[in-house]
């Protein structure tokens, strides 16, 4: 099976050397876990490769993601031709739906892309009502899915179950989902951060949550250590 690494090694010892080609993952965690970062270091590594990427932020403009990436040490400037940003304003979602379906799997066909970070989805979610979110997120899968191209989603993490997407949604239409969280022993202990491959489809894994530290090269993952 083709994969395509992360960028982070103990993560990629996890999942067999990758993420697979053409799956879409969602990346699940509450704030401060390292969802975007994690989703950096997947585009960086792509762009390492010589593989032309495509970052879609909800949430950030450009230069604050290229800011973001460099202070882990990835400096994605290096790679600009090879590399597109494209911020969509919450407040035309709606209309930012309708020129996702029309320009991104052209987009993706004319960059020859092999990689994209969505962040964040919930951002998008918000703006739909119950019964038009799955929609959106089915139609958003489709065309990822129809372009061939490995997709990376993050997602805030719901607030009373840390392993589910905020609306419970997203991980039903990706091929795998990754958990990002605090892991506390007692109440009055400091909590820990550990990851969780949740579920990824052709692969075998465990689902046993590994410690991580968020570092000033972005994350590290303790793939053969124990949280507790």
């Amino acid at each position: 099976m083709d994969v395509l690494p992360t960028g982070i090694e103990g993560l990629d010892r996890l999942l067999g050397g990758g993420i697979p080609k053409g799956h879409i993952v969602a990346v699940i965690g509450s704030y401060g876990t390292g969802k975007t970062t994690l989703g950096l270091h997947f585009i960086y590594e792509g762009l390492k490769n010589d593989e032309t990427c495509i970052i879609i932020s909800f949430d950030e403009d450009e230069k604050s993601i290229l800011e973001n990436a460099s202070s882990f040490g990835m400096d994605m400037e290096r790679y600009s031709d090879n590399l597109e940003i494209t911020r969509l304003e919450a407040a035309e979602i709606k209309e930012s739906l309708r020129k996702i379906k029309s320009d991104l799997p052209e987009v993706i066909k004319s960059l020859n892309a092999s990689r994209i970070l969505i962040d964040s989805i919930s951002v998008f979610e918000t703006l739909f009502s119950e019964n038009e979110r799955y929609r959106a997120l089915a139609a958003l899968r489709d065309i990822l899915k129809s372009a061939g191209i490995t997709a990376v989603i993050t997602s805030e993490a719901d607030k009373n179950n840390p392993t589910s997407s905020k609306y419970g949604l997203l991980e039903y239409i990706c091929d795998g989902a990754i958990c990002l969280k605090y892991i506390r022993e007692s109440q009055l202990e400091e909590p820990k951060l550990g990851i969780e491959v949740v579920k990824m489809r052709r692969v075998k894994h465990s689902r046993k949550p590994k410690p991580y530290n968020i570092t000033e090269k972005g994350i590290e993952v303790f793939e053969r250590e124990e949280i507790f």
